[in-house]
């Protein structure tokens, strides 16, 4: 197996190491709020956080088909590479390099998700 195919399965697994060091030893402890109105607060920072992420990308003046396209491109991207890579098997001309894209992109596409859902299931008591 290539080593960028390797490094791409375990990028996620890379990123939540990251993550949670840099939370263990560069972060402070977590903030406890003392009453409900800090609890409000930070909870409403949260929500701001999670508005700017999902819109990202998608305020700037323009047609809303272009913001459509644009919105797009990555899945259909994606699809793409994943239906020439199995063209690609099905007549039987394989390719490494293109074997080792759509790992790239499969892995980019579930390697995060699964990671979530196996992070999930060890923190359920």
């Amino acid at each position: 197996m290539d080593p960028i195919t390797i490094l791409a399965a375990l990028g996620p697994l890379a990123v939540d190491l990251g993550k949670s060091l840099i939370g263990r030893f560069i972060s402070p402890d977590g903030f406890k709020p003392a009453n409900i109105a800090d609890y409000t607060a930070m909870k409403n920072v949260d929500l701001e956080m999670f508005k700017a992420l999902n819109t990202a990308g998608g305020n700037n003046p323009s047609y809303p088909w272009v913001e459509a396209i644009t919105r797009l491109m990555r899945p259909f991207v994606a699809t793409i590479v994943l239906m020439v890579w199995a063209y690609s098997e099905l007549a039987g001309t394989p390719s490494d390099s293109l074997t080792n894209l759509t790992a790239s992109v499969f892995f980019y596409l579930f390697g995060d998700r699964s990671l979530t859902y196996a992070r999930k299931a060890l923190d359920k008591p």
